[in-house]
């Protein structure tokens, strides 16, 4: 009698492949967009908005402070909830129960993440060299010409590798979205397990596939962190627009001196 049966084992895993794109899909939309709420959250803080950053710490508080799990949960019923109450507050008839469970996820997984890496990518635009951000400003740059071309780029450098560590994270957390009806590598290996009364096995295969994704991630964000590090040469345009705020800012000097 084979305890563990090896057959199985390898079906499983070949049986698992087709949803590995839901699961890639569903962590990456939630890790983009994470990372762009994170970024917003970041600046306001650095900015310090009144109004908005209490907001912003408030709902970083509680983001941190809550199980992903209970969020989950939470958004799936709420959302229903709130549609409703804009159909009977505007007359709206928006179908309550029509809202993918794969953007419930993917948003609740995104605030999630962003409360995370909003620390982070607040930490990395303050290491940025003051210098060079002083350096873009005295060449004519705009404070959005600067955040786009200084801060950002340099920020992005410190903060890649944690990141990565987070949609690591993001990867298995997105196993999680089984309990929302989202079917992905955990909610079909559960399917498999109950129908073959396999579940070692089904969740063993799950466990090898999401650790040769985690490999496989490691693995691309080291090409990624070193060619990231190595300096790019400058466009034709950044170039073309470098030399005329160089000049635009010599031409009262020059006319200074000759005055003079």
């Amino acid at each position: 009698m084979n305890i563990i049966d090896f057959g199985a084992l390898g079906e499983y895993v070949v049986a698992l492949l087709p949803y590995v794109p839901m699961t890639l899909a569903l962590s990456v939309l939630a890790s983009l967009l994470g990372t762009v709420i994170g970024l917003v959250l970041a600046l306001i803080k650095m900015a310090r908005v009144p109004v908005l950053s209490q907001l912003a710490a408030v709902l970083v508080s509680y983001l941190r402070g809550t199980p992903i799990l209970v969020q989950l949960l939470l958004n799936v019923n709420a959302v229903p909830i709130a549609i409703l109450y804009l159909n009977h507050a505007f007359g709206t008839e928006i179908d309550a129960m029509g809202l993918s469970p794969f953007i419930v996820a993917a948003l609740t997984f995104a605030l999630h993440e962003a409360a995370y890496s909003s620390e982070t990518i607040r930490a990395a635009l303050g290491a940025v060299d003051r210098r060079e951000i002083e350096a873009a400003q005295a060449l004519g740059m705009t404070p959005w010409q600067t955040l786009r071309r200084i801060t950002l780029p340099v920020a992005a450098v410190i903060a890649f590798p944690t990141l990565v560590n987070y949609f690591i994270g993001m990867l298995k957390q997105s196993s999680l979205a089984f309990v929302v009806s989202v079917i992905e590598v955990t909610a079909y290996a559960k399917i498999l397990g109950g129908r073959d009364f396999r579940f070692f096995e089904a969740y063993l295969a799950t466990a090898i596939i999401y650790w040769a994704l985690t490999v496989l991630v490691e693995q691309a964000s080291r090409v990624l962190e070193q060619r990231m590090e190595r300096p790019r040469p400058a466009s034709p345009r950044e170039a073309r627009e470098s030399q005329e705020a160089r000049e635009s800012q010599e031409a009262p000097e020059a006319q200074e001196v000759r005055a003079a």
